[in-house]
């Protein structure tokens, strides 16, 4: 897969914001755990080290041992803590609860469904306050603020078993924020009653004439994935412009915008792009009947093609790059009460030792992909084929609210 992670240590010291600038531990050493008292505010009273440090001496002096664990002492322990607290941005969390609790039948499992900025505005004030109450935490990305103000701060805590570890495909392995259970992404979809095949190639192609008002979109204002998609072309502004000069054999001219990334945007808008609610409001738009508009939707939404009845397919291949992962990452919380049955529960999801454990089952599915090499896809394209760009949290924490900005005025 074409996803080289980017270091983030360089660009952090161009834009460190008071309470940001934290060290993140790269390879093996990062490989965290939820120790106890290691990592609160206690301890940070006591020694005046600040949460991401106590979050490093949690890998670093007693994450071996707890990487280490097995199966069968792990649900020993969990046998004595009875239950286990997740918060989680997907449902589909309540399926892979309820194999777990077969498995281990002595351990209650309750899962709280929470938006991913919702779960950060949550979990930050019940830990400030002292109230450490979630275990495992279940969420997507948003715009890089769950890496700068959850992950770096020590509030989620990394957790990747060692014996799992070797399967697990990169960026995840070693330099990501977390391990992410499953990964989709934004693409354009068409109506398969009217086009025979993929109606485009190249993302400069929704700015001709021929898509003029028949291109939708969910609402990035209202969908943070979405803005991660248009806000990593303005990052990779180059990679836009030189597919602007593929596509129409001419370097690209700005009107007043900065880079190719605004000025896409810019002339997607002027090219009469219809915003829609959500995801399925697109699908429901162009697949309900005949139709030569094309939008962009969740990948995952092609999963639900015969439930809904839509005649769509999504296209997996367009220049410069396809897309930008929407990764569903695992952690530990900051002081899980209930840690060894969370470090299960991770395990569980990402399908054992030998990827077959049923926990992996409701996130490996068409229009999801596991990163683990072990695994096959039920999608006809690989996970390495994908042809995404990396996804670079910091860059989008602070490009972000600019692009927002500027989408705004669009409208």
């Amino acid at each position: 897969m074409n996803m080289k992670w980017k270091n983030p240590l360089g660009s952090m010291l161009r834009h460190s914001k008071p309470g940001k600038a934290a060290t993140l531990v790269l390879g093996t050493a990062l490989i965290l755990t939820a120790c106890g008292g290691n990592a609160g505010e206690d301890r940070a009273e006591a020694d005046g080290s600040k949460p991401a440090e106590q979050a490093q001496d949690a890998g670093q002096k007693g994450g071996a041992d707890a990487n280490t664990e097995t199966v069968e002492a792990l649900y020993a322990k969990a046998k004595q803590e009875g239950k286990l607290i997740v918060y989680s941005t997907s449902g589909r969390a309540n399926d892979a609860a309820e194999t777990f609790m077969k498995q281990y039948p002595e351990i209650k499992v309750e899962v709280s469904k929470v938006k991913s900025d919702e779960m950060m505005d949550k979990v930050t004030k019940e830990q400030d306050a002292g109230q450490f109450n979630p275990d495992v935490i279940i969420t997507k990305e948003v715009s890089g603020a769950v890496e700068e103000e959850m992950v770096k701060p020590g509030r989620y805590i990394r957790y990747l078993p060692e014996d799992l570890a070797p399967m697990v495909d990169e960026p995840y392995r070693t330099q990501a924020e977390g391990y992410a259970n499953y990964l989709e992404f934004r693409t354009v979809f068409y109506n398969t009653e009217h086009y025979k095949t993929a109606p485009i190639t190249n993302w400069w192609d929704l700015t001709t004439p021929e898509y003029k008002d028949k291109v939708y979109t969910a609402d990035p204002l209202s969908s943070p994935a979405f803005m991660d998609l248009f806000t990593t072309m303005v990052v990779n502004s180059e990679d836009m412009a030189a597919a602007y000069k593929e596509k129409f054999g001419k370097d690209i001219e700005l009107h007043g915008t900065e880079n190719a990334g605004y000025e896409f945007i810019q002339q997607l808008f002027a090219n009469g792009l219809i915003v829609l609610k959500g995801s399925d409001d697109v699908l429901d738009a162009i697949g309900k009947a005949d139709s030569e508009a094309i939008g962009l939707a969740v990948s995952g939404d092609v999963s639900k093609v015969e439930e809904k009845g839509w005649s769509i397919l999504p296209i997996y291949d367009i220049k410069p790059k396809t897309s930008v992962p929407d990764s569903g990452y695992l952690f530990l919380a900051n002081k899980a009460p209930h840690e060894a049955a969370g470090k299960l529960f991770i395990r569980w999801m990402m399908g054992e030792k030998d990827g077959q454990g049923e926990g992996m089952n409701p996130f490996n599915e068409v229009g999801s992909w596991v990163p683990r090499s072990d695994v096959k896809t039920k999608n006809e394209i690989s996970f390495e084929q994908l042809n995404l760009w990396n996804y670079d949290g910091e860059a989008l924490y602070f490009a972000s609210p600019k692009v927002r900005d500027f989408w705004i005025k669009q409208k």
